[in-house]
């Protein structure tokens, strides 16, 4: 993993700022696999994620061009960029469209809830050090939640090993992000995202040709509504929902972070019957509300660990004569 470099200290994030940001994950990756149900049935999965990629980083580096803020890449940034897009859009969002062929997008959201558990326990290996206490009752809280969610769908769509592969896509999310937040980055954060999609974007784009997906396959094919699925994709799903994460990702934690998982299937649940794709029971409530208590289980442990910037460490101050006790040790060794 590159290191990270720090010329400069991030900003510390204004309390308005942070939940703007956790809105545009939570209702927008919520409404992304509904999106992606649709897409599917129109255009190939990998185009589609390639298309949402690219189109994605182009809006960014046009946003950036004409604000006059970006930066020049390193080879270290472009690495990370590189290795962190593949894991978050060939190893998750790849993945997610072509089981998403199968399984409904309700379902989809459910089997990805293993994310904030992965990325909790991830970072807590990195950094050496367990989570709290609250923060296991949270992530137990949500899953139990989920779980009766997912009780409450009836039989599940797909086949095992899409639903395998869906699980084994979280892990695969988590693993992209822990990368992309310590490894060496521009200090724009919708830069970093734009680096990230246009790398993960071009690693998909080159699957989609080479598993030869394209094939009798043509724009003309495209109905208003998956060309709008499309869109809100690129859009919202991308450009807003995915900068808010990079964001998100620098100034806070990752359990407060990995709650969108918990939250995006209530909403993604909801958005299905609201077209009628998923029954509505009294399981659905109590289940959604076990999710939300999760949620703010984990953001009231956050909200004691705050990680809102970071700073660089002090220099440590040597005496002089500190410094000739040393030279004569290294002299002796």
């Amino acid at each position: 993993m590159t290191p990270r470099p720090s010329p400069k200290t991030e900003q510390p994030a204004s309390r308005l700022a942070v939940v703007t940001a956790f809105a545009a994950i939570y209702l927008f990756w919520g409404g992304t696999f509904l999106a992606i149900r649709y897409a599917v049935q129109e255009v190939p999965p990998l185009l589609t994620i390639a298309i949402r990629c690219v189109g994605g980083a182009l809006l960014l580096y046009a946003w950036l061009l004409w604000r006059g803020g970006l930066e020049r890449p390193t080879r270290q940034q472009w690495v990370t960029s590189a290795i962190a897009g593949a894991f978050l859009f060939v190893g998750c969002h790849g993945v997610l469209a072509w089981a998403e062929q199968r399984v409904s997008s309700g379902q989809a959201a459910l089997l990805l809830t293993c994310t904030p558990l992965s990325l909790v326990l991830l970072t807590s290996v990195r950094e050496r050090r367990a989570p709290s206490r609250m923060v296991i009752a949270g992530l137990a809280l949500g899953t139990l939640g989920v779980a009766l969610l997912a009780r409450g769908n009836g039989e599940w769509s797909g086949t095992l090993l899409d639903r395998l592969a869906l699980i084994g896509s979280g892990l695969s999310w988590a693993i992209g992000s822990v990368i992309a937040r310590d490894g060496a980055r521009p200090t724009s954060a919708a830069q970093s995202t734009a680096m990230q999609l246009a790398a993960g974007g071009a690693a998909v784009l080159a699957l989609s040709l080479v598993s030869g997906e394209l094939a009798g396959w043509s724009p003309a094919q495209l109905t208003p509504r998956g060309a709008m699925s499309v869109l809100f994709l690129v859009t919202g799903g991308t450009v807003l929902g995915f900068g808010a994460y990079t964001w998100l990702v620098r100034v806070t934690t990752p359990a407060a972070v990995g709650t969108y998982a918990f939250v995006n299937p209530v909403v993604a649940l909801a958005l299905a019957l609201a077209v009628g794709d998923e029954p509505f029971s009294a399981r659905t409530i109590i289940a959604a509300t076990a999710v939300l208590g999760a949620v703010l289980l984990i953001w009231k442990s956050s909200a004691r660990r705050p990680r809102l910037h970071r700073t660089a460490e002090p220099p440590i101050q040597t005496s002089a004569s500190s410094l000739r006790s040393l030279s004569r040790f290294r002299a002796l060794v």
